[in-house]
């Protein structure tokens, strides 16, 4: 089964703004990720490495600019650019990621969060 790669971006985009903002059911391409949804750019590193595992893709070590990133447009125009190229050190899937991997990114991501909380503490 063919993962459809805007859809799995929303997904993860509307998990992490549902931990952080609130719940929604949905987000929209012209959202702004910081403005309008609440997100820091430890959110937005954090999408970046659930995507990489549900992917298998990183468009930002092929040299995009997560900087120019501002909506969540900008997101899906980046790894459209990125190609489907398969992240270092993994072979391009035509199937999801295991949950188990997709649960792992997700606590990676939680405890970065906490460790950068309480360093600003």
């Amino acid at each position: 089964m063919s993962v459809d790669k805007h859809e799995v971006i929303k997904a993860t985009v509307l998990e992490i703004v549902n931990e952080v903002d609130g719940p929604r059911d949905q987000v929209e391409e012209d959202q702004l990720l910081v403005d309008q949804l609440g997100l820091s750019s430890l959110h937005l590193a954090r999408i970046v490495a659930v995507l990489e595992v549900e992917l298998g893709i990183d468009p930002f070590s092929d040299g995009a600019s997560i900087t120019g990133v501002r909506t969540i447009g900008d997101l899906l125009r980046v790894y459209d650019a990125g190609g489907g190229q398969p992240g270092a050190g993994q072979d391009a899937q035509d199937d999801a990621p295991h949950p188990t991997e997709r649960r792992r990114a997700v606590a990676r991501g939680n405890r970065a969060l906490r460790l950068d909380a309480r360093n600003d503490s």
